[in-house]
């Protein structure tokens, strides 16, 4: 199932250990040690994952890993030349992000923007890390988000739907040759990864989401444009704009207080939606009918 050359599994309980996993794997096969990746972003709650993650983790854990660097958003052709500046010496082991930033209020990067990094990659020998821990399988209205750039990662981490929210379960998924060097080199026991309740149910999950995909992703597509149209249609009490894939949903007000108030009320009302700084984030079941979507909206037009 997944792009490109990916072709081998490595085990994992979660997206945290998941992306600790390609850390590591990057560090092998380049024998390098820096990293770059998107400020503000989350890639999990471990030391590795903090330190690829956003600055201010930094403030509360002083110990984290100092040799990683951080792109600020938006993701265009003024952000790949900050790219292009960190990569040139030819030292950094990976770049790694998400293709579509949750965690960013659903951050949609400029297509020249994924294009020209893919190319950068190539051409500096750093690898390029995919963290598809909650864009996977579906959610952004393709299988995996990456492949709405036409770019194929060196190592993707997926996790979360890969059961179906119903066990834990996390894979590094790696090319061949980036493998082989894990494979000769690396450390990745775990206990728990792929314990046999949750490889079957995962196989029951991916074997579904296999057999029936098209319809999934149809599905996806006209709920996603329902949601544009209805959120497009709200008489919100402060100006606010949308990025939408698939359904990742971001509403974003430019007023954290405003949104924390609206996502408050929202909860009170039986609706269950993020706020992400400035933003509401809303990721609705991939196979929501049209009459809770419907029910959802409701209460989030009642709400603000």
């Amino acid at each position: 199932m997944s792009p490109g050359s990916l072709k081998k599994c490595f085990r994992a309980t979660g997206g945290s250990e998941a992306v600790d996993l390609a850390l590591q794997a990057a560090m092998l096969h380049t024998g390098r040690s820096k990293f770059v990746s998107l400020e503000g972003s989350y890639h999990g709650n471990t030391i590795g994952g903090l330190s690829v993650g956003a600055s201010e983790y930094r403030e509360d854990c002083k110990n984290l890993l100092t040799r990683c660097y951080k792109i600020k958003p938006p993701l265009n052709a003024k952000s790949l030349a900050r790219v292009e500046t960190l990569l040139k010496e030819r030292d950094v082991a990976a770049f790694i992000m998400e293709p579509i930033s949750i965690n960013l209020g659903v951050l949609i990067p400029e297509p020249e923007f994924m294009t020209g990094l893919a190319d950068l990659c190539r051409r500096t020998g750093t690898l390029l890390i995919m963290d598809e821990v909650a864009t996977g399988f579906g959610r952004t209205g393709t299988l995996f988000a990456s492949e709405q750039f036409d770019i194929e990662p060196d190592i993707m981490c997926v996790a979360k739907a890969i059961t179906g929210g119903l066990g834990g379960m996390g894979a590094m998924i790696a090319t061949a040759p980036v493998a082989k060097s894990m494979e000769e080199k690396g450390h990745f026991y775990s206990t728990y990864g792929w314990h046999p309740r949750s490889v079957a149910v995962a196989i029951a999950a991916l074997g579904y989401i296999t057999r029936h995909s098209q319809r999934l992703l149809k599905d996806v597509a006209t709920t996603s444009a329902y949601c544009r149209e209805r959120l497009m249609a709200m008489p919100f009490k402060k100006p606010a704009s949308f990025r939408i894939a698939g359904l990742a949903i971001g509403v974003d007000f430019g007023d954290e207080s405003h949104a924390a108030e609206v996502q408050a009320k929202c909860r009170h009302e039986g609706l269950l939606v993020a706020n992400e700084g400035d933003s509401l984030l809303l990721l609705p079941a991939l196979n929501i009918d049209r009459a809770v979507a419907a029910q959802g909206l409701d209460i989030l037009e009642r709400c603000i």
